[in-house]
């Protein structure tokens, strides 16, 4: 009677032990989060599927802000306003155009990365949303470039966004590899210092862009310029993405 009233407990060793039973296992030895990893199938750690819709969502939200902000202005002003001059429409879609491709060179970069990238963490996570930030407050400076292209306020302001962006995309990308953390063991290694050559690219065009603007904003402006062209072009990391077949 009192065998059946009073059932023993399970050895944790007997649980952790039984093959048939994989979340426990999961749980026993790696607490709740790979407990989480065995049901979806995946490995261990956090996944990385909602970081990417949060990044997707953000950087379609901001390329949008970017096209209203040039037609707001027209819509919400007097029904009889003057038209803008030739110059300053050309100068703002300029400014646009700039802005919406180097978004594009930000998440190509931010997408080849994650095709990589195996599981998240806290920390990376954390660096993602701060290179977010950064990301949600372009319209703000491309406006003050495209109302002032030639003032250096607005020259180091948008600098100063870009390289910030920059820093923490290469900050995110360098811990997901540093000793494979976040990718897979296997991962080619040159592939890697390409990756991240690559990045600090990035940081010293928006470097020497604030720093020319103390010569001449035009060169602040040309630099600005060059630095999507220089990421568009394929270089040495893509050729070897494509020999190996990096997934």
């Amino acid at each position: 009677m009192v065998d059946k009233l009073f059932v023993r407990p399970m050895r944790r060793d007997r649980i952790c032990g039984s093959p048939s039973q994989a979340d426990l296992i999961a749980h026993c030895h790696n607490g709740p989060a790979n407990l989480m990893s065995a049901r979806s199938g995946s490995v261990s750690g956090l996944g990385k599927t909602r970081v990417e819709a949060l990044t997707d969502g953000i950087f379609g939200a901001v390329m949008t802000v970017l096209g209203l902000s040039l037609t707001i202005p027209y819509i919400t002003g007097p029904a009889h306003q003057e038209l803008p001059a030739i110059e300053d429409v050309l100068t703002g879609v300029l400014t646009y155009a700039l802005s919406f491709i180097t978004l594009g060179v930000f998440w190509v970069g931010h997408h080849v990365g994650f095709q990589i990238l195996k599981r998240t963490d806290r920390t990376f996570i954390w660096l993602n949303n701060v290179f977010l930030l950064f990301v949600g407050l372009l319209p703000l400076t491309t406006a003050l470039l495209g109302h002032h292209p030639f003032e250096q306020v607005t020259i180091v302001a948008y600098g100063f966004n870009l390289l910030a962006i920059q820093v923490f995309m290469f900050l995110a990308f360098w811990y997901a590899t540093f000793h494979h953390h976040l990718v897979e063991a296997g991962l080619n290694d040159r592939f890697i210092w390409l990756g991240r050559r690559r990045m600090l690219m990035g940081p010293c065009f928006s470097a020497a862009a604030i720093v020319l603007s103390f010569v001449n904003p035009v060169f602040s402006l040309g630099a600005y310029v060059l630095y999507p062209v220089f990421f568009i072009t394929p270089g040495r990391i893509d050729r070897l993405w494509r020999r190996q077949e990096v997934k």
